[in-house]
This record gives C-alpha cells, structure tokens and sequence, in this order.
C-alpha cells in the first residue's frame, strides 16, 4: 500500500490518535514552561471548553459535506486543474499544500468579515485566556460553515485527496501547539515563524485589541498572511501584558456552554450576554 493510500485509509484515525496524544503533553509543559504567566482560571474555562471539544467532535461525524469528499468527486469526475495537467508529484503536492493553506486562511478571514459568520466564529475569540483547551472551543456550526467558502477551490484546482488528509493532519499538530501557553527558545520561535504558524504568532490573532485580531489568519503556514499583508510579528503590548479575548465580554458569561451556543443570535454582546438594543451591520468592534 502506497502512502497515499495508507493516509487515506487511516487519516481520520491518525489524527484522533495525535489530538489526544498531543493534548495530555501539551498540558502538561503548559505547566512546566508557561509562556505567559499568571493564573489562567482553568477551573472557570476548562468546562466550557471541554464541552465544546466534545459538541465539535460529534458534528465532524455527521458532516454532510467536506473539502476531502469534494476532492474525491473532482477525481472521480476528471474535474480541476490538476486532472488535466500533468505535473511531477512534488509539484502536485506543492500546489496543493499552497491552495489549501489559502482556503484556511480566506475561510479565517471571511469569519472574521462577515457577520454571520463572526457570530459563531466569536465563541472560539471569547476565551479569555489561551491554552491547548482553545484549540477546539470552537462552535459546531463552525465546521459546517467552514468548509463551504473551500469547495470551489478544490473542485477547480482538482486538489488531491492524499494530499488534503496530510494538511488536516498538520493542521491537528500546528493548531494544537500554537494554542497552547508553552514558552519557546527565541531561537527556535525565530527561524520557524515565516515557515509555520508559531505559538507566539497565532497568540497575537486572539488579542482584544482589534487591529491584532484582524490579523494572522494563516493556521499551518503563514505565507498568504504575508501576501496579503495581514502578518504580525509582535503584539502592540507584548505577549506577558497582552489582553486575551474580546472586550464585549469578559464576565461568566464568556465560560458557559449553553450561553456559548445560543449565542450565535446576537449580533452585539454585552457583558451579561445580553443583546445590544442597537446593532450594527459590522461585525462587534473588538
């Protein structure tokens, strides 16, 4: 069996296999080498948290639709750029690896644009803290809304299906590790941060302070960051002194799952998780 079968064949596995492998570790040198320090108020944001995790993992299991599947049809049909031209393998790869990274990123920002979408992406900003446990506070709509804006892409460029289950197993390791509170050699932290999303880089992403929030979009890579021009290297504050969050909403609120669900209705919070008489057409300012 080739690799591309095999990660094919076992891709889902192997990345149910590091998420759980990778979470335990990480949680433990967040205790041994915390990057930012301070009390991180576990016992309020781990609940929530956790739940979340939970409700994400049950929705991947009745995904009616995936970036993976929509590569499959292409194949099956001979649609997209890379069924009808013939590349060497390393350049299908590359290509692949290069597209896939921007429908991360352009799915991140058009999150961060349009309301709707900000309403359930929002719940993933409003942790008040960063640990491993953020990686997948993440609302369940946001996986079925998120892999929409992907799909004319893959279907157009024909991206390979081996290829896609590699990225979103790369994606479970550089999400996981970039979330967590772990303190880095500047060394290591300097050489790796145009190459891959580093902790230090995707910290600043859930900064309150708005113009930082609008940025680091990229979740493996941060080259279209850098096209784009989206790209910060350091936070305004530094990272021991920089806020965490949203400022709508800093109280209880922002840890209770069944308010984290529900949500997703209002446009505007405040913080009692109450709807704002007046709402804008803008997503909150943050």
């Amino acid at each position: 069996m080739s690799f591309s079968d095999w990660i094919i064949a076992n891709g889902e596995d192997l990345q149910f296999l590091v998420f759980f492998g990778l979470l335990p570790l990480l949680l433990g040198l967040e205790r041994l080498i915390p990057r930012r320090p301070g009390p991180m108020h576990r016992k309020q944001r781990w609940p929530a948290n956790f739940s979340l995790t939970g409700a994400s993992i049950l929705s991947l299991g009745i995904m009616p639709v995936s970036l993976v599947g929509s590569a499959a049809f292409a194949h099956a049909h001979g649609w997209g750029l890379l069924n009808w031209v013939a590349l060497p393998v390393p350049a299908v790869i590359a290509v692949s690896l290069l597209i896939r990274g921007f429908i991360s990123f352009f799915t991140h920002y058009l999150m961060h644009k349009i309301p709707l979408l900000w309403r359930i992406h929002r719940v993933h900003h409003l942790d008040t803290e960063m640990d491993v446990t953020t990686t997948v506070r993440v609302h369940p709509l946001e996986f079925f809304v998120g892999a929409l804006p992907g799909i004319p892409f893959v279907i157009a460029f024909g991206l390979e299906r081996w290829v896609l289950v590699f990225y979103e197993t790369l994606d479970v390791v550089i999400t996981l590790w970039t979330h967590s509170n772990v303190r880095l050699p500047p060394l290591i932290n300097g050489l790796f941060r145009y190459l891959v999303v580093t902790p230090d880089v995707h910290r600043i992403h859930h900064s309150a302070w708005q113009p930082e929030t609008d940025s680091n979009f990229g979740a493996v890579f941060p080259i279209w960051d850098l096209v784009f021009g989206t790209y910060r290297a350091e936070p305004r504050d530094g990272h021991e002194r920089m806020r965490i969050g949203l400022n709508e909403v800093r109280g209880p609120s922002a840890h209770r799952f069944v308010w984290l669900l529900g949500s997703v209705r209002n446009q505007e919070l405040t913080d009692d998780g109450a709807k704002r008489p007046k709402a804008s057409t803008q997503p909150v300012s943050r």
